[in-house]
């Protein structure tokens, strides 16, 4: 049955439910408590009829009708919009149960029940007695002593008298204490169908696909969540990162653009409480608008797009640099970066002004795209802050971008990788791609995925996939069947934050290489909005074959390499671009000789 809301309030609604869950489900929890409120009550037309929901404290005003769709709703202060029409139950709103729930039985291995994976949900089961719950990631967590658990295990019972527990549990392996002959979880589960795929003759290169697509698929639960177990949060700088995961594996748009709303209208301050989140919500949107059918998003966002930029750019000193400064709902780091990264928050750091300068640039291009009139400001910024970059970040001597843009410091590698993928350096950048080069990570998935992309960026995709092959094979090596929130081989393999198990061992912005292996082996890009023109540099290096499906707005992108021929399946509504001109699908192109093998 079709349950209607006002604008932008079912999102908004699920970042709510979303963080009242993670709160009560984990011990270990902290997010930022600036994010937007819901409405207290609204109008809905339905038909000649003005029907008015008073909502419930922390829940959006949604209107279930059995006949007609509620059109057009109005908050207090709007206007009259179009609602946003969802189904679901009549006793329940969606935005309280946004996935449909499937059964997984879990089968016993040595006195454990588990799963082939990680699942969010809830177990069920019957046992005589009271019994005792105890849940992990991994066996050693399971087996661990329950009052030091990183979840809540509390349990309750259905009316058939089986017992389940109150939150739902992320986890891989449970231990019950008590008889137990059967368990089944009650887990959500996204249902979006996985229309990317990547093999190649290397199978832990395709297996590290596979996973990575795994791990994404199971952290979409309404909006992009952080992992299923700790931190069942959305946070937008992973977000940007598995945009690109989403858009080769799934091409799973709604989910980008409800996470984008709901992250997007923070009460004040910054999105999750981090300056650089707040930059990296505009560099995901332009993630968003190359990769997906995102025009009337953009046109319907273009006003906020504008505003959410002029407020940021209200910090910018007469230089054009960015200078945040806390506003009281901070997220522990007003410049995070990445864990690992001590950035001096008195002084200018380069890599957050290349993010400045990047989301300016991408402000610019989406607003451009639908015609609105804030594009030609924020470029103009863009070049303001490209210059002070010049003036005092670049060191021309070296060759390579400062830490800080203070005329004096030293060379970092993550201005220099994100200085790449801003556009601000390039191949022709001798010092910063050898410094690339011999950067074997950055510290964590999240951004060790950017630095092996501004690797394919530079043109040197083989060490991206060196790199994939020893990072998230490693991985692999240690038993992930889905990939963790810092790499394997670092003292414990699920130790973090000063935990035993605090490590998130299913964690989204470790999801990279399903973008990564496509772009660094088949060179498959998008190079306009929505896949509208795209292009296909194979560099198999070692490889004897590799293919992949890309899931563009359009239709299925298609390309292969097998005894150094490549075939590109071209779909209507996109362009392969060829150093002749485009040829427009839909097509079955064979170039001869441009595989290189």
């Amino acid at each position: 049955m079709p349950w209607s809301y006002p604008s932008h309030q079912y999102e908004i609604g699920l970042l709510h439910e979303v963080v009242r869950a993670g709160f009560a489900a984990n011990r270990y929890v902290h997010y930022a408590g600036n994010y937007a409120d819901c409405a207290t009550e609204a109008e809905f037309r339905v038909g000649a009829e003005v029907v008015r929901v008073v909502a419930e404290p922390g829940q959006p005003p949604a209107l279930w009708t059995e006949g007609p769709d509620a059109v057009l709703a109005r908050v207090p202060g709007g206007d009259w919009e179009p609602t946003r029409t969802v189904e679901g139950r009549p006793e329940l709103p969606p935005h309280r149960e946004p996935e449909p729930l499937v059964d997984v039985v879990l089968t016993v291995e040595d006195g454990l029940w588990c799963s082939e994976r990680p699942v969010l949900g809830r177990p069920v089961f019957a046992c005589a007695g009271v019994p005792v719950v105890m849940s992990g990631e991994s066996r050693a967590e399971a087996l661990s002593d329950p009052a030091t658990a990183e979840t809540r295990h509390d349990l309750g019972r259905l009316p058939d008298g089986r017992w389940t527990t109150e939150h739902a549990l992320g986890f891989r392996y449970l231990r019950i204490q008590g008889q137990v002959e059967e368990v089944v979880v009650r887990a959500y589960e996204r249902p979006t169908p996985r229309r990317g795929s990547f093999a190649c003759s290397d199978p832990t290169l395709t297996r590290i696909w596979q996973v990575s697509a795994d791990t994404l698929h199971a952290c979409r639960h309404g909006l992009m969540i952080d992992g299923v177990k700790r931190d069942r949060m959305p946070w937008v700088g992973d977000q940007a990162l598995n945009t690109l995961a989403n858009a080769y594996a799934f091409g799973d748009r709604d989910i980008v653009t409800s996470s984008l709303v709901a992250l997007g209208r923070p009460k004040d301050g910054y999105v999750n409480g981090i300056a650089d989140y707040s930059l990296w919500w505009l560099i995901g949107t332009g993630f968003l608008a190359r990769h997906f059918d995102a025009a009337s998003y953009l046109a319907a966002e273009a006003d906020h797009i504008d505003a959410f930029t002029a407020r940021l750019a209200a910090l910018a000193g007469p230089d054009g640099f960015f200078r945040p400064v806390p506003s009281g709902d901070d997220f522990q780091l007003l410049v995070f970066i990445d864990w690992g990264v001590n950035a001096d928050p008195t002084r200018d750091v380069t890599a957050l002004q290349v993010l400045w300068f990047w989301a300016l640039t991408t402000a610019a291009d989406v607003l451009e795209s639908v015609g609105h009139g804030g594009a030609g400001r924020w470029r103009a910024l863009a070049e303001s802050v490209r210059e002070s970059l010049l003036g005092f970040a670049w060191d021309g001597e070296a060759g390579l971008w400062r830490e800080y843009a203070d005329g004096t410091s030293g060379p970092s590698p993550y201005p220099n990788f994100l200085a790449v993928l801003a556009g601000l350096s390039g191949a022709d950048d001798v010092a910063v791609a050898g410094l690339l080069g011999a950067t074997p990570r950055a510290g964590t998935p999240f951004m060790t995925g950017f630095l092996l992309r501004a690797l394919i960026g530079i043109g040197r995709p083989d060490l991206a996939v060196a790199r994939i092959r020893t990072l998230w094979g490693g991985m692999l090596d240690a038993g992930a069947t889905t990939f963790w929130e810092e790499f394997a081989g670092d003292g414990s393999d699920y130790e973090m934050y000063g935990r035993a198990f605090g490590k998130s061992l299913c964690h989204a912005w470790a999801s990279g290489p399903a973008a990564l292996l496509p772009e660094a082996v088949l060179g498959v890009r998008s190079l306009a909005d929505g896949w509208a023109r795209f292009e296909v540099s194979p560099q198999l290096g070692d490889l004897e074959w590799a293919e992949a499906s890309i899931p563009a707005p359009q239709g299925d992108i298609v390309v292969s390499v097998r005894d150094g021929e490549l075939r590109v399946e071209v779909p209507a509504g996109t362009g392969l671009v060829e150093a002749d001109g485009d040829l427009q699908g839909p097509c079955v192109v064979r170039p001869p000789g441009r595989a290189e093998l």
